[in-house]
């Protein structure tokens, strides 16, 4: 299916100078302020009262899901695999509660900056700091060239092909370079906490338009339409046999314990950017909501859209919304080019929300693990100037990677959320049993993250079993090797000192930890 160019190259490129122009109004707004109030600029730190706290964790989980790789996910997958993800929603304030939250009070004394200073400050070990780093380095490329490679799809349709879509890629990188060597983590939330609010305006607001022009603003048109055209979408293993048994308990497992939680900057902001234990509950508390309200608007438009379009092939129905933009475009010309507008600097907004936040993840677990942690190097420049060459770098190399052809952006994000399923069992273990060992910790991880390298790239099970398969071996690993292996106890001692230090001061209970 093609489609027509809705908006001029010029509009595009304004659309696009405009957002830049708030980002970078956004990153010198909050160096200025911090000079101000700290006498220094910090790349790294922050800490946020729950309103900026949930949004910034929201946007973060959203990426270029909600208005690319989503719509098209459940146009493809079906009903059933809305519900498998529905799972994890009423599970995260639980898994929250007994993970992010521990991890939280350890970090109200360490004060750390990267995931792996939770574990290095547990475990001691800077081999298993190199093997966290590398997981989350080979997580991160992918998942930030698929945001970029959204952004320049979006400009490629929006425009009919007038704008190159890797032109508007690099441009994006460039942008996203930009704005987190200039702001770094304090701008990132505080974009997201502004973006936040319109991404969800914007998801709904093309829900109501789409259904009102296209089935008379009938939701049970659009559900009947799709029933008498696509019956396989309401039932399992659904319309192309993709939600089958594994995949039904493996898909949620890759959302609750990948998606969001280990995710990199995901970790930080569920883990370390709290204010203060009532931000922390908060934002477990109203996540889940707002996830239902973002995650069923995304469910609805892929509905849509197979109600509107039945035949998509499978690589068109990431661009459901544009292709919806030009079926309203017939009667309605434009309110259909404002739509497209609205999609454009949604594919932006949320993709470089998710981006920034990870890059700026990265450049501190590259800077503080590898160079100056492992390397011991030393350098005469500033912090905070060093930091920044690593964010140059290390997005060049993201840019470079998105500039490849990736057929489903989906693609780069599942993996990525698999991957990081690898270090659950590290995490548990080491709140709970003090008996686990650092041998354990390294052979779990090392063993689940090539597991689930190969599931995906070797035994073509991705998509069936996700992370699943690597992540029980980690967990069975972790047990056994931890039983036959010892540490010395005052390894561990600080960290479990730090945790029930947390419980009695800001939970007035003691941590109960064998």
């Amino acid at each position: 299916m093609t489609t027509q160019g809705l908006l001029s190259g010029k509009t595009v490129w304004i659309v696009f100078a405009a957002y830049f122009l708030f980002l970078i109004a956004i990153a010198r707004y909050t160096t200025w302020k911090e000079k101000r109030d700290a006498g220094k600029v910090d790349l790294q730190g922050g800490r946020f009262k729950w309103p900026v706290m949930v949004m910034t964790y929201i946007a973060s989980c959203m990426s270029v899901w909600v208005f690319f790789a989503g719509p098209g996910a459940y146009y493809r997958y079906g009903l059933g695999y809305f519900f498998s993800e529905m799972c994890i929603y009423s599970m995260f304030p639980i898994i929250c509660y007994f993970t992010m939250t521990k991890v939280w009070l350890v970090n109200q004394q360490k004060h750390f900056t990267t995931p792996a200073d939770f574990f290095f400050c547990r475990y001691k070990s800077k081999a298993l700091t190199v093997i966290i780093d590398i997981v989350y380095i080979i997580c991160a490329v992918p998942f930030i060239s698929a945001v970029l490679v959204a952004g320049g799809r979006a400009a490629e349709v929006a425009t009919g092909g007038a704008v190159s879509s890797q032109t508007f890629t690099l441009i994006c990188g460039i942008i996203m370079t930009v704005f987190v060597m200039l702001g770094g983590v304090k701008s990132t939330a505080l974009a997201d906490a502004v973006q936040g609010w319109f991404f969800i305006l914007a998801l709904w607001a093309i829900i109501f338009v789409t259904l009102k022009i296209v089935f008379n603003g009938s939701i049970i048109e659009a559900f009947q339409t799709v029933r008498v055209q696509t019956p396989d979408w309401f039932s399992y293993p659904g319309p192309i046999g993709i939600c089958t048994y594994p995949s039904r308990v493996s898909y949620p497992l890759a959302c609750a314990f990948g998606y969001t939680l280990l995710l990199p900057q995901v970790f930080v902001r569920s883990g370390y950017y709290s204010a203060g234990l009532k931000d922390q509950r908060q934002m477990a508390f109203l996540a889940p909501f707002l996830q239902i309200i973002v995650w069923g608007g995304t469910m609805l438009i892929g509905l849509v859209a197979l109600a509107a379009m039945p035949d998509l092939t499978s690589s068109e129905t990431e661009l459901v919304i544009p292709y919806m933009c030009n079926i309203i475009a017939g009667t309605h010309g434009l309110l259909a080019q404002i739509l497209m507008i609205v999609f454009l600097i949604g594919v932006l907004a949320v993709g470089l929300s998710t981006a920034n936040a990870l890059l700026m993840v990265m450049s501190s677990i590259i800077y503080k693990d590898l160079l100056v942690g492992i390397g011991h190097c030393k350098f005469k420049t500033s912090e905070t100037s060093v930091i920044r060459v690593v964010i140059l770098l290390f997005g060049a190399v993201t840019v470079a990677v998105s500039l490849m052809h990736w057929e489903y952006v989906y693609n780069l994000m599942i993996f990525a959320d698999s991957l990081v399923e690898s270090l659950f069992p590290a995490l548990v273990f080491g709140i709970y049993c003090k008996w686990a060992t650092r041998k354990a910790a390294i052979t779990s991880i090392s063993v689940g993250a090539i597991i689930i390298c190969l599931t995906f790239f070797v035994w073509d099970l991705g998509y069936v079993w996700y992370g699943t398969i690597g992540l029980a071996t980690a967990f069975v690993l972790m047990y056994v090797v931890s039983k036959l292996t010892k540490d010395d106890p005052k390894d561990s001692e600080d960290f479990y000192e730090a945790l029930d230090s947390g419980h009695r001061r800001f939970m007035r209970i003691k941590a109960k930890i064998k």
